[in-house]
């Protein structure tokens, strides 16, 4: 409570925050605010305030974008003041079953694998289309998880190690998270083959697990400092450079982890490229199209590394880039909120995919897998072929075969 307090005491109420709060903005609803939920906590943590429905609903309903907090003069830590409160209330709110779900797969590797061999089962047969027509994904309480899936994809089995094939420049470990061969397989694979061929010796430490932050978010605290070890253990190789993710939802997670050690070497893959002078230009094969740069909040708020990717993606000749409009602050993915919050993640989604198919671009890029999953199932539903991929996968897809051989 006394923690709880002394980072609520930090805000000033000057409400600069309101304009950069995606649900606000929505609502209208002072509750809805950062300023207000600030204030519910504070008044909550003085004991002035009962446990409610109405109280724990406007506190969910934040998305943690964390844009609040980029614009704060007062620096209020609004991240952590929503973690630490939703950890003093976790015995008062319900997880889903699609949440509930998610979480094991992430945590459990049988599990994972399990979830791998089930897809392509469901995938690859006649049972998704059955089951959709039925509509059983709703019924059975997993249709949010269902409209997410993309088309399945034959994976090949990852090696623990891979030698850079250019000049060797230093030592990376990659991180691909606990849904990386599960759903983004080929931003697993384009990331290996940039790094490498950008002259860096890739690791993937087979015990590396979740990230912790769908345990964190959900008010978990121990479980998220669990996984944050087994992390720190597989990635203590010191001769590693830097951990390298390919989603900025994990690395954001990552970034604050205690262990300052690796914490200090989590960076996201396209800021990694761009401050290790990396310059693939002359080895790019031109790309006559128009790409929508897709920024997360991830990346933007926690991490602040959002040149990155747009720095990387100018090295393609002829390429022609154009970052979403300021006004669209957040796809309304955010880890689990989009499972959790249909409404509101629909409503943030529609705003992005409106402002984005009004200049007809040939693809969009982001850099965080539960942004693109998000984003697609909305094109999806509106019948719109556009294709959603990483940076890291349209530099792949570009880089000539030579500048590897």
């Amino acid at each position: 409570m006394n923690n709880l307090l002394a980072d609520a005491d930090i805000c000033v109420k000057c409400g600069l925050c309101l304009p950069h709060c995606p649900t606000y903005n929505k609502t209208q609803n002072e509750n809805e605010s950062p300023r207000g939920r600030i204030a519910l906590i504070q008044a909550w943590a003085g004991r002035h305030l009962e446990t409610s429905k109405k109280l724990l609903e406007h506190i969910d309903n934040c998305l943690l974008c964390r844009s609040c907090e980029r614009a704060c003069p007062a620096l209020v830590p609004y991240g952590r003041l929503i973690n630490n409160f939703r950890e003093q209330i976790k015995g008062d709110r319900e997880t889903t079953l699609a949440v509930s779900l998610l979480k094991k797969v992430s945590h459990n590797k049988t599990a994972n694998h399990l979830a791998q061999s089930g897809l392509r089962f469901y995938q690859t047969t006649r049972l998704q289309k059955t089951a959709r027509l039925l509509k059983l994904p709703g019924l059975l309480g997993l249709g949010k998880i269902d409209r997410l899936l993309p088309d399945y994809h034959e994976q090949s089995p990852l090696a623990p190690h891979y030698p850079a094939t250019a000049e060797p420049k230093g030592n990376v470990g990659l991180f691909i998270g606990c849904m990386g061969t599960l759903l983004d397989h080929e931003t697993v694979n384009s990331a290996i083959k940039v790094l490498t061929a950008a002259g860096f010796n890739v690791s993937i430490p087979e015990r590396q697990t979740c990230c912790g932050a769908l345990d964190l978010h959900d008010g978990d605290n121990e479980t998220s400092e669990q996984l944050a070890a087994t992390n720190c253990s597989a990635f203590a190789d010191k001769s590693l450079d830097a951990i390298v993710t390919i989603a900025s939802g994990c690395g954001s997670q990552m970034k604050e982890y205690q262990q300052a050690e690796l914490a200090g070497k989590v960076v996201d893959i396209s800021q990694f490229l761009i401050k290790s002078g990396c310059d693939l230009s002359d080895r790019l094969m031109p790309l006559t199209a128009s790409v929508c740069l897709h920024t997360p909040c991830s990346l933007k708020n926690v991490m602040r590394e959002e040149q990155g990717a747009a720095k990387l993606l100018q090295q393609i000749p002829d390429i022609k880039i154009k970052p979403l409009p300021a006004a669209i602050q957040c796809c309304g993915s955010a880890g689990s909120y989009m499972l959790d919050h249909p409404q509101m993640a629909q409503a943030l989604l529609n705003d992005l995919l409106n402002a984005t198919l009004e200049d007809k671009p040939g693809y969009l890029v982001s850099s965080n897998i539960g942004c693109t999953l998000h984003i697609s199932a909305g094109l999806r539903e509106r019948g719109v072929t556009l294709e959603v991929l990483h940076p890291i996968t349209l530099i792949a897809r570009q880089l000539k075969d030579k500048a590897i051989d």
